[in-house]
């Protein structure tokens, strides 16, 4: 709170925003509004009751209440209604009511606000200016420097997982969007807008927010000069991956031609699909399965998404193609995920930045030991090459499998005809034995149910392409696993094909036009065709 009412440029009117369960006694948000003539700010704290805003805040700031899972936009509204109606301009002059968003968790340094509003004196054309944040505990520490989105609505920070700040970005102005934290949007632009989208409760509402900006003609800058410390609650539910997924897959649909809307979120539901599978083979299913229910989540809105599309048509001058350039492009997306890759492979502790507080030298050197070794555990083009040969030997190998309709024999057995009898089988509480007697289903029924689901209903069908499968897939996870000890590709690529081989061995096709058996080490297996 110090940080807010310390400015060097003060604002004119503070308002805090307690959110709670009643609506009255945490908050969540620190919007604070501001003018270039005449300033108002709107200050919470989320770590005690709304009282302790009237003793912390200027005399005469207005403190209001909203139910905790409102959300951001909701907050900031019901601050924005609190703040008096804009003073008379002088002759010659023109006011313009300026809103400064900043979260509890978040501090600004003394000149951020007299930085923000000398870049927006200087554009006219600027309607939202955001600020650099950095880690709390570490001030050498980037977070961000502007947001940007994948081609799928991904949310990324245009910076490396571990990158420290050396003014590297300082040159930076135009960007796709800026973080709500410090963020400085003009009134009428807010009120244009309609403010955030109360679908997006937590992350994600920053990024449409600066879409449907763009895409309303104003421009949205980054002001590298203005920093704001941030410290994110790993406790917060608002910023779980299973709330960004949720976001993401709402946004690509939200903002996407309407003709691609169904297309879209079948994928999403299919792509959640995925994420649950790899969420098993990682040993994670927690994460599968909230990546999942998320992408449903994300598509089970359709009047919200109506609102939400009908919103933007009434506010939009420009195509959606002026946003384009600002995206990141698909290399640039892959970079930035081998560098969070490389971040947790080398145990940087990246939701905790206190963790790496004491990384700087007794010396006076910055600690830049950590980046000394720019080896990556996982190179993508290496991992797809070893990933295609190994796709390409297995179909040669086991070419009797492509095209069959079922795989069975040894221990593997056919599957029902339809994923409701896998899932009455796996969920049964009866073992129909005899005369019967009470248990319950195989859990390895619920995976034979998702092979059935990714085989559009025929399970039988979906077997023969996960043998097929078997060999690329353990080439890679032995690649990930190379990579992490040795640190050289062709050490990686070798024991990529050696495991691979290993856990292969002993199989052989069927005979080329008719059912063959293949050798396993349970028993013969017949692939029927």
């Amino acid at each position: 709170m110090n940080a807010v009412t310390g400015q060097t440029r003060p604002a004119d009117f503070h308002v805090g925003v307690a959110t709670s369960p009643a609506g009255a006694a945490s908050a969540d948000t620190d919007p604070v509004a501001t003018d270039p003539v005449a300033t108002e700010t709107v200050a919470a704290s989320a770590d005690g009751p709304a009282s302790i805003l009237s003793l912390l805040l200027p005399a005469g700031s207005a403190i209001v209440g909203t139910a905790v899972r409102a959300g951001f936009g909701a907050a900031v509204l019901a601050g924005t209604r609190q703040i008096p109606p804009q003073r008379a301009a002088s002759a010659g002059t023109e006011n313009q009511d300026w809103l400064w968003l900043l979260h509890d968790d978040s501090a600004p340094e003394p000149t951020a606000l007299e930085e923000l509003l000398h870049a927006v004196e200087r554009a006219p054309s600027v309607t939202v200016a955001g600020a650099k944040q950095v880690a709390w505990h570490d001030r050498k520490k980037l977070e961000n420097v502007g947001l940007s989105i994948s081609r799928w609505a991904e949310r990324l920070p245009l910076i490396d997982a571990d990158e420290l700040d050396q003014g590297q970005h300082d040159s930076r102005s135009d960007v796709f969007a800026v973080s709500s934290a410090g963020m400085l949007v003009q009134r009428t632009a807010w009120d244009e807008l309609g403010g955030f989208d109360p679908v997006l409760p937590g992350v994600g509402g920053d990024v449409d927010f600066c879409w449907r900006n763009r895409l309303a003609g104003h421009r949205v800058v980054v002001v590298p000069a203005v920093v704001v410390r941030h410290a994110d609650f790993p406790s917060d539910a608002a910023a779980t991956p299973r709330a960004a997924r949720r976001a993401e897959v709402y946004l690509r649909l939200k903002h996407s031609i309407f003709w691609k809307v169904p297309f879209l979120a079948a994928g999403a539901v299919i792509g959640g699909i995925a994420r649950l599978l790899f969420g098993l083979l990682a040993k994670d299913p927690g994460y599968g399965a909230g990546q999942l229910l998320a992408s449903c989540a994300g598509v089970a809105r359709p009047l919200d998404l109506v609102r939400g599309r009908r919103s933007i048509a009434q506010t939009r001058t420009m195509s959606r193609s002026v946003v384009r350039a600002l995206r990141t492009s698909r290399r640039e997306v892959w970079s930035h995920r081998r560098s969070v890759l490389h971040a947790l492979s080398t145990g940087a502790e990246l939701r905790h930045p206190a963790a790496h507080a004491g990384n700087i030298s007794p010396g006076g050197s910055d600690g830049f030991a950590g980046q000394i070794d720019s080896r990556r555990p996982w190179v993508g083009f290496g991992a797809v090459a070893c990933f295609g040969i190994l796709l390409a030997a297995s179909l040669v190998g086991l070419s009797g499998l492509v095209g069959a309709p079922a795989l069975a024999g040894g221990a593997i057995l056919p599957l029902p005809q339809s994923p409701a009898e896998l899932w009455a089988s796996a969920s049964a509480w009866w073992i129909p034995l005899g005369a019967g007697f009470a248990g319950h289903g195989s859990a390895f029924s619920y995976v034979l149910w998702l092979l059935s689901v990714l085989g559009f209903g025929d399970g039988n069908a979906a077997v023969p392409a996960l043998v097929l499968l078997a060999m690329p897939l353990a080439g890679l996870a032995a690649w990930f696993g190379a990579g992490a000890l040795l640190g050289r590709r062709a050490c990686a690529a070798r024991g990529d094909r050696q495991w691979a081989a290993r856990r292969t061995r002993g199989t052989r096709p069927p005979a080329a036009g008719g059912a063959g058996n293949v050798p396993c080490r349970r028993g013969g297996c017949r692939a029927g065709r």
